[in-house]
C-alpha cells in the first residue's frame, strides 16, 4: 500500500511489480443535487484515509453494444463520478512528465477507470498517467444557456486545474503535462487548446481520431435541448431537466443519439458527425472552434492523426440494420457528404484506387469527419505540429474498412496483450498476430513526446506536410493524404 496527501486529504493506493496505482480519487463534488447541470463545484475535504484501490463509478450513462466491452464500456455508474486515477512509477520522485488521458465516447459512454486505458505502461516507462470521467450526454452537453454550458469540458478543466495543484504529491512535474485522447476525447483535447480556462494547465496535446470543426452554435444546441426535454415531459431548463433522474437523461441520452444518426438516411448532414452532444462555441467559455482560435492566443505543441477507415465498422453496422433499403441509405450518405466529381476521382484514380459505393462513401466520410479537419488545424495553428495516420489493419478484414476507428488504443498503450484476452472479438479484429513491434514504436513516440515535446519525426508544415505512417514498416511520407486533401482542399467555400 501506497499513501500520498492530496489537497482533500491522504489516499491510500496499490503497488504492482513497482508501480503505484490510486482509484476514484474526487476532482470535484459529485455534480447532482444542488451541484446538478452547474460547472463543477470543489470536492470536499475528508478525514483519516481514503481508500483508492477500489474503483469507483462511472458517469451515468447508457449500456452499450461493444465486442471489446469488458475493456471499452463502463457498467457500474453512480452519482459520485467526477473522479480521476493516477498511475505512477515512484510517488517520492520528483519532476516525471505526466499525461492526462480524456477517454472517448461520443460524448455519451466511456470513463478514465476502464481496463482499456489503464496506464500501467506509461507508469512504467517514467510517465505519470491520469485517467479522469467527465459529465456525458444530457447532462455534460446539453446546452442550458451561459453558464451552464459545455458542462463536460468544464470537468476536464476542472480536473487539469487538480493536476497542478496536486500532481507533484504523484511525482509528475505540472510543468510537463501532456493532454491525450482519441474519438470524444480527441475532440475535447482539440477543443482544450482553445479554451481560454485551460491555458497554462498542459504543455502539450495529442487528439487521437478527433474533427477540430465538431462544436455547434447555441441556436444548434438550444434545438437539441428542446428536442430531449420534449421527449423527457420536462421544461428546457436547469429546473426542467433537474426534476428527473439520472437513469431517465442517460435514456434519454441513447434516445437523442438514435434520432440524430437516422438523420444519416434523410442525407442530413448534421448528422454526419453522429452525435448530438458536442461543444459549443460562440459561449463565454467557448468562444470559437479550435481551428479560428488558432493562432489568435498562444497554444502548445500538438501531435494528431487518424485511423484510415474510422466509419469502416459503423458504416457496416448501419447497413446491417438497413436491410433492403441499405443503397438508399448509401445514396443519402453520399448526398450528405456532397462528394462531388473531383473527389470521388482522387479516391478512384488516386494512390488508393477504391471501387464500390460503399467503399468510396466509407472513405469519403472519414475523410469528411476525421483526416481534412485534422489536416486543418494542423495547417492554421503556427505552434509545432506533427502529423500521423495509422494504416496497419489485420488481414482478415476487408482492406477498404480493416483500420478502424479505436484500432489504435491498445497500440498507443503498448497493450495488446490485455486486447487479445479477450479472446474470439479480439481475435476477428485483430487477427492471430498483431505486430508487437508497431505498439512498441507508436507508444514510445507518444511517450517521447510527452517527455520532449517532439516524437521523433519532422513537424508538419505546408512545404512537404510530413506524416507518420503507422504499418508494420511505418516511415515519414510526404503529403500521405496527397490526391484527397487536395480535392477537399479544392471544393467551393462552404462545401467541406
Amino acid at each position: 500500500m501506497t499513501r500520498v496527501r492530496t489537497e482533500n486529504g491522504v489516499v491510500e493506493g496499490a503497488e504492482s511489480d513497482g508501480l503505484h496505482h490510486f482509484r476514484n480519487i474526487p476532482y470535484a463534488a459529485a455534480p447532482f443535487g444542488a451541484n446538478r447541470f452547474r460547472p463543477p463545484r470543489r470536492a470536499a475535504d475528508w478525514d483519516g484515509v481514503r481508500d483508492a484501490i477500489t474503483p469507483g463509478p462511472a458517469v451515468p450513462q447508457p449500456p452499450e453494444d461493444n465486442p471489446l466491452g469488458a475493456l471499452y464500456s463502463a457498467t457500474d455508474t453512480g452519482e459520485d463520478c467526477l473522479t480521476l486515477e493516477v498511475w505512477t512509477p515512484d510517488p517520492g520522485r520528483a519532476g516525471l512528465p505526466v499525461m492526462v488521458h480524456l477517454h472517448g465516447g461520443g460524448y455519451v459512454y466511456g470513463a478514465g477507470s476502464l481496463p482499456g486505458y489503464s496506464g500501467r505502461n506509461f507508469a512504467r516507462d517514467g510517465v505519470v498517467h491520469v485517467g479522469i470521467n467527465y459529465r456525458l450526454g444530457v447532462e455534460g452537453f446539453l446546452y442550458l444557456g451561459e453558464g451552464h454550458d459545455n458542462l463536460g469540458l468544464r470537468d476536464q478543466c476542472a480536473a487539469l486545474a487538480w493536476v497542478q495543484r496536486n500532481i507533484a504529491a504523484f511525482g509528475g512535474d505540472p510543468a510537463r503535462v501532456t493532454i491525450f485522447g482519441q474519438s470524444g476525447g480527441g475532440v475535447s483535447v482539440m477543443f482544450q487548446t482553445a479554451l481560454p480556462a485551460s491555458r497554462g494547465a498542459f504543455c502539450g496535446a495529442i487528439a487521437q481520431s478527433g474533427c477540430s470543426l465538431a462544436s455547434v452554435d447555441a441556436d444548434e444546441a438550444s434545438r437539441i435541448t428542446r428536442q430531449v426535454a420534449r421527449g423527457l415531459g420536462v421544461a428546457p431548463t436547469v429546473e426542467g431537466l433537474s426534476s428527473v433522474g439520472p437513469q431517465r437523461t442517460a435514456a434519454a441520452s441513447y434516445k437523442a443519439l438514435a434520432r440524430f444518426a437516422l438523420g444519416l438516411a434523410r442525407g442530413d448532414r448534421r448528422a454526419l458527425l453522429l452525435s448530438p452532444f458536442r461543444g459549443v462555441h460562440g459561449t463565454r467559455f467557448l468562444p470559437a472552434n479550435p481551428v479560428e482560435s488558432a493562432g489568435r492566443t498562444p497554444g502548445v505543441p500538438l501531435l494528431a492523426g487518424t485511423v484510415r477507415n474510422e466509419t469502416g465498422p459503423l458504416l457496416d453496422g448501419i447497413m446491417s440494420v438497413a436491410g433492403p433499403v441499405a443503397p438508399l441509405v448509401r445514396l443519402g450518405l453520399r448526398r450528405a457528404l456532397r462528394l462531388d466529381r473531383s473527389t470521388l476521382r482522387a479516391y478512384r484514380e488516386g494512390p488508393r484506387r477504391i471501387r464500390g459505393l460503399a467503399a468510396l462513401v466509407e472513405a469519403g466520410w472519414s475523410d469528411w469527419g476525421f483526416r481534412i479537419p485534422t489536416i486543418r488545424l494542423l495547417e492554421a495553428r503556427p505552434e509545432p505540429s506533427w502529423l500521423y495516420e495509422f494504416r496497419w489493419q489485420s488481414e482478415q478484414l476487408p482492406p477498404d474498412s480493416g483500420s478502424f476507428h479505436a484500432i489504435d488504443l491498445p497500440f498507443v498503450r503498448d497493450d495488446l496483450e490485455t486486447v487479445m484476452a479477450q479472446g474470439q472479438p479480439a481475435l476477428d479484429l485483430f487477427g492471430n498476430r498483431p505486430p508487437e513491434e508497431l505498439a512498441q514504436r507508436m507508444h514510445a513516440d507518444f511517450v517521447r513526446f510527452a517527455a520532449t515535446g517532439d516524437p521523433g519525426w519532422q513537424r508538419y508544415d505546408r512545404s512537404d506536410r510530413a506524416t507518420m505512417v503507422y504499418d508494420t514498416g511505418s516511415r515519414c511520407l510526404q503529403d500521405a493524404a496527397g490526391a484527397e486533401r487536395a480535392a477537399w482542399d479544392g471544393r467551393r467555400p462552404g462545401r467541406m
